[in-house]
């Protein structure tokens, strides 16, 4: 995430560091919150503890803003494009 910020600043592209950044941490955040559902059992999925508001807010960010399996695609894409440029190159 900071790499993709840094490019962004400098006003250069940042499509793969903010794809890879995004799909990371959505899928971290995702992967974080079913274990903490699993230690509370039942009791995690009511409101009366955090851990449901969090596992919303994690399933949101898989899902908002292009989710998991859009960013794995603009990744491939723009791997695939620059292996095309530095086979084209010699």
């Amino acid at each position: 995430m900071l790499q993709a910020a840094v490019l962004a600043k400098r006003g250069e592209r940042h499509t793969l560091e903010s794809s890879v950044g995004k799909l990371y941490a959505s899928e971290a955040a995702s992967r974080i919150c079913n274990r903490v559902l699993q230690i509370h059992g039942g009791y995690g999925y009511t409101r009366d503890i955090p851990v449901e508001r969090f596992w919303r807010d994690a399933r949101l960010c898989e899902i908002g803003e292009g989710s998991s399996e859009v960013q794995r695609i603009i990744i491939s894409r723009t791997l695939l494009k620059a292996t095309e440029a530095a086979t084209a190159k010699g």
